[in-house]
């Protein structure tokens, strides 16, 4: 089997309260946290998480949080730093179609695109409360692209599969990938930090080198995110990640600011 390296990529710094990381928490205090893209490569292949964020309005913001990179620009400068472009990219997966995480597909023009078919059917008419996250003309173009709509697990190529992680959104989707240590799992959105899945976690340091408080719940198993469409299978998603996962450190969530700069398999 292929092995991969994973390299999550910064596009983008957004400030959100500490209270979205974990359900029930400080919505007062504030975090700068990255908008990744993941780039995987192994045997000759690129593969792509994930495709950023708008850059910011005249007010700094975008959906209402303060935001700075992002843009074209996030996307290209991103990749300019491991040696490649949009257009170099194999397959583009995308973990699900919230506003800071698809915008920028139409760059990767000879992708194949990898989606959940119950992700891009829900996108268009989501549960009330999650509306206000999608934005169909982000995405609604890629129905003219190499859009590949998958149900459930499917291989994207040797290596590298689709996990279906539904919870945070109806349809959102993980990857597992195969590395010289193991089998590695980005969640996407179903884990926004480790402090999800090791909720006995007492602080985190954002990318501005700020150290904030959080509070523990060792009474828990794993820690949902402030935003989510279905517990229940939040939490049935979240132990196939860590049955998929040859180990917990080979679990990669999809916000948290210690991960940036790092290099996984």
């Amino acid at each position: 089997m292929a092995h991969y390296t994973i390299r999550p990529l910064e596009v983008a710094r957004i400030t959100a309260p500490v209270g979205l990381l974990g359900m029930g928490g400080d919505m007062q205090t504030f975090i700068v946290a990255p908008v990744p893209i993941f780039y995987i490569e192994g045997e000759g292949t690129k593969i792509v998480m994930d495709s950023g964020v708008e850059a910011p309005d005249d007010q700094g913001l975008v959906h209402g949080f303060p935001c700075a990179g992002g843009g074209e620009e996030g996307i290209r400068t991103a990749l300019q730093s491991v040696g490649t472009t949009p257009e170099e990219i194999d397959y583009l997966v995308l973990s699900h179609l919230h506003f800071d995480h698809c915008t920028y597909s139409s760059l990767f023009k000879n992708a194949r695109i990898i989606l959940q078919k119950k992700e891009w059917n829900t996108a268009f008419n989501p549960v009330p409360p999650a509306r206000v996250f999608f934005e169909s003309s982000l995405f609604r173009s890629l129905e003219a692209m190499d859009l590949v709509l998958v149900e459930g697990e499917y291989e994207v190529t040797d290596g590298v599969s689709t996990l279906f992680l539904p919870g945070h959104t109806q349809g959102l989707q993980g990857l597992a990938v195969s590395t010289a240590k193991g089998t590695a799992v980005l969640t996407g959105d179903q884990c926004y930090s480790y402090y999800n899945l090791d909720p006995t976690r007492t602080e985190v340091t954002d990318l501005a080198g700020t150290t904030v408080a959080i509070a523990p719940r060792p009474d828990l198993p794993f820690l949902p995110p402030a935003i989510f469409v279905n517990l229940v299978e939040w939490y049935d998603s979240m132990w196939k990640v860590v049955a998929t996962a040859s180990s917990r450190d080979l679990i990669i969530p999809g916000h948290d600011p210690s991960m940036v700069g790092k290099v996984f398999g």
